[in-house]
């Protein structure tokens, strides 16, 4: 068998100009995504404790980030490592994930000056 091989061409899209921020600890998750003229959108999920109910809440989150530009993830080092890992697993490219190490807990007021940031 012949045959040619096709570099494909690296396109990776038009920007959103969105970005979100997640704190993750146990037992919740904090979302803050950003929007078309500043406005943005907080939610709160919850995160089980049993270990076997954790991997699909972290892909809701993963779900509710939605598009983004890049997403910062900030917490609990376990849950933000297997968050990122589902962030991934979805479809998101690695390098739209930014991490920082950020003493909690956290309010929505600091999740928005994080997102500020990130622009």
């Amino acid at each position: 068998m012949h045959g040619t091989t096709r570099l494909r061409p690296i396109s990776h899209g038009v920007g959103t100009g969105i970005n979100a921020v997640v704190w993750i600890e146990p037992g919740r998750a904090l979302l803050v995504r950003g929007g078309d003229g500043g406005v943005h959108a907080t939610l709160e999920l919850p995160i089980p404790y049993a270990s076997a109910e954790t991997p699909p809440a972290l892909a809701e989150i993963a779900h509710r980030i939605g598009d983004v530009d890049r997403v910062l993830v900030l917490g609990n080092e376990e849950l933000r490592t297997a968050l990122e890992r589902e962030i991934v697993a979805i479809g998101h490219r690695p390098e739209t994930i930014r991490e920082a190490v950020v003493e909690g807990p956290v309010d929505e007021a600091v999740l928005l000056a994080r997102l500020r940031r990130l622009a």
